[in-house]
């Protein structure tokens, strides 16, 4: 009884975009008992989580729209002892849920890009290649354009970032 509700106690829920959450429930491996997501340590996001880790103020009530949950890490110091045990640890402020969503979409946005590149450089479409994404991680079609749109500005940001321009042709200039 006493190791469940200690179960209990090491998972956060948080409120997240649900497409980020959904990416990061089809990403990381699911625990059965407590249904919270557990973060590899070798991830940055892994790092952010136990940053934003805090005792629960007495007067806290749950949120009630949360879409995300959780395995809160338990990192050893070098007495070998917890130095935040999750059992006690295990609070994550509305504001600090904002630092691990943008932590989150940082990743996804990365692997996005990262998968994008990799499809282009064999010679698939970029519709194509946001599908075949969209239908890795089940996001739903409704996405496609808000991921196109991200692309473009990834492209015209990098192509900003090396000093790439655009020229326009001699027709569309008013000289």
């Amino acid at each position: 009884m006493e190791h469940q509700q200690y179960q209990k106690r090491r998972v956060a829920s948080i409120h997240v975009e649900p497409y980020l959450a959904t990416y990061a429930q089809r990403k990381f491996e699911i625990d059965p008992k407590t249904g919270g997501i557990k973060i590899p340590d070798t991830f940055d996001l892994y790092h952010c989580v136990w940053q934003v880790m805090s005792r629960r103020p007495k007067s806290c009530e749950p949120q009630g729209n949360e879409n995300l949950t959780i395995w809160l890490p338990a990192r050893r110091g070098i007495d070998g002892l917890t130095q935040k045990n999750p059992a006690f640890w295990n609070y994550i402020s509305p504001r600090r849920q904002w630092i691990i969503e943008k932590s989150l979409r940082r990743l996804f946005n990365w692997e996005f890009h990262h998968y994008v590149e990799q499809c282009l450089a064999q010679s698939m479409a970029k519709v194509d290649a946001v599908r075949a994404f969209i239908k890795l991680y089940g996001l739903g079609l409704d996405c496609e354009d808000a991921l196109l749109k991200n692309l473009q500005r990834y492209e015209r940001t990098i192509s900003t970032f090396l000093g790439i321009q655009k020229r326009k042709n001699k027709k569309n200039r008013r000289f």
